[in-house]
């Protein structure tokens, strides 16, 4: 699996998002609204290129090229904001909002391609794997935002959808698991060979 870049993407992926939630753990409480709120910040700059770019080691031809293309667009809107905003919560609100609107969007698309097909390599059976997760997590994460916007993030608000939304990064993560360990038991290591379903 070390073999295949995509994989390697997704592990950063996952990594930087476990790291960036630990800090949300009660003994790093004292430290917020600081140094670690700065890397978070920074994370929410880095999230939603990072998932383009899972997308793009995933696919080929002229959907790749849109992806870039997108990941491109992303990157300098991103720039511009920071440029002309800086850092704070106007500027974080439309990175992640339009962020979780384009993973959300190519994470159909990824499903969408797969559905078409009638035969399957062990590698898109996983990606179909992590297109559900990633839709499934970031649907979540909109879906919960909204209810938090509207309703108010008092204390009691805030710890329901905390819990709600991490219940949702441990499901899409489960899924996500799920995707690569299809993989391993597809038998096949390259991601460009078609599988034989064939006993022979």
């Amino acid at each position: 699996m070390r073999q295949v870049a995509t994989y390697r993407v997704l592990g950063i992926y996952w990594l930087l998002n476990g790291l960036i939630h630990f800090t949300d753990i009660y003994f790093f409480y004292a430290y917020r609204n600081n140094r670690l709120d700065q890397i978070t910040e920074y994370y929410n700059l880095l999230d939603t290129p990072l998932v383009l770019v899972l997308f793009a080691c995933a696919t080929s031809g002229r959907h790749r090229k849109l992806l870039l293309l997108t990941l491109l667009l992303f990157v300098a809107g991103e720039l511009a904001v920071v440029s002309w905003k800086g850092f704070g919560f106007t500027s974080s609100f439309m990175f992640v909002g339009s962020g979780v609107l384009l993973v959300l969007a190519y994470s159909i698309i990824g499903l969408v391609h797969y559905m078409r097909k009638m035969e399957h390599t062990p590698f898109e059976n996983s990606m179909a794997y992590v297109y559900a997760a990633l839709s499934f997590g970031y649907g979540s994460f909109m879906i919960i935002s909204m209810f938090v916007h509207l309703r108010g993030n008092s204390e009691g608000n805030g710890r329901d959808s905390d819990l709600l939304y991490y219940v949702s990064l441990l499901l899409s993560a489960a899924i996500t698991s799920l995707g690569l360990w299809s993989y391993v038991i597809g038998g096949q290591r390259e991601p460009g060979l078609v599988h034989s379903s064939s006993s022979s």
